[in-house]
């Protein structure tokens, strides 16, 4: 029988919700070998940020990140370490995508020592990192609102009509920016003595590196967004968002309660792809049946 794979988003492990989730089969699926849950970066980093709110450090500490390490081989390794694996190791779909067994071996030996009065050492220690992500996100807000205003002069001087100009197509808006958007952030993310040469690699073979490219093609559906949605709210966790999705490149169902940018994103990107979106009460009606 063949196993599931699942991605969770951080909200279905909200207070509210985590009761039934925590009684559910899943750990005894999982040790069975029938659900595999997966856990990015994205979702480990979301979930830590509970313990900034002392209500929270209890359920983080005691409930949370124990079933997490009961439901899961390891957890998935940050994306610019997929990349470095994918594009300047040359290892392209074979590249490690989770913690190395030592590195999951530290994390999960640190978990039961997390003190809960607020001294917990690395939270403090990561808060210039959380800072710095903040700023990213409220960053391609603006960018993502300056996409908007552009967009609305350019229909304004050219009198734009759907019916005239026709709709925005967005496989012929990848064709036509991905190779420049590509070439960008190779040079933006990547540190290797020959950038430019490990661009053209992938500029060429862009499906020997699924993640980069899906991170890509992700930050140009992002700009589509903006354009063609003028009228929708602009999320800060957009890219937070596209990045918990992108784990379903090795997984079959994304898990969220979520139901602004996330759903409309997963089903332009990921449903035509014929991946699953669940809520968390639908997901735990599925376990049941399994």
């Amino acid at each position: 029988m063949t196993a599931v794979r699942v991605v969770f988003d951080s909200n279905v492990f909200d207070v509210d919700n985590f009761d039934a989730l925590e009684r559910s089969p899943l750990p005894a699926l999982f040790r069975r070998r029938r659900v595999f849950p997966v856990y990015g970066h994205v979702f480990i980093e979301e979930t830590l940020r509970a313990y900034g709110a002392a209500g929270k450090r209890d359920f983080l500490v005691n409930r949370w990140l124990p079933f997490i390490v009961a439901t899961c081989e390891s957890i998935c390794n940050h994306f610019n370490s997929i990349f470095h694996e994918e594009l300047v190791r040359g290892r392209g779909p074979h590249a490690r995508r989770l913690l190395a067994p030592k590195d999951y071996a530290r994390f999960k030996t640190r978990l039961p020592h997390i003190p809960l009065d607020g001294t917990w050492h690395a939270w403090h220690a990561s808060k210039v990192e959380r800072d710095i992500e903040d700023g990213k996100r409220a960053a391609q807000r603006e960018i993502s609102k300056d996409i908007r205003a552009e967009v609305a002069d350019w229909k304004k001087a050219v009198g734009y009509q759907p019916n005239k100009h026709g709709l925005p197509n967005f496989e012929k808006y990848v064709r036509t920016e991905i190779d420049h958007a590509g070439r960008e952030f190779v040079g933006a993310l990547i540190k290797a003595k020959d950038v430019a040469a490990i661009a053209c690699r992938w500029s060429r073979n862009k499906a020997f590196y699924p993640y980069f490219t899906e991170f890509v093609f992700d930050m140009l559906y992002m700009a589509y967004y903006a354009m063609t949605k003028p009228n929708a709210p602009i999320d800060l966790n957009a890219q937070a968002d596209l990045n918990v999705m992108a784990h379903l490149l090795h997984a079959d169902v994304l898990v969220s309660n979520e139901k602004g940018f996330l759903r409309t994103a997963f089903d332009e990107i990921w449903k035509p792809r014929g991946k699953v979106l669940m809520t968390g009460p639908a997901f735990l009606d599925y376990l049941g049946r399994l």
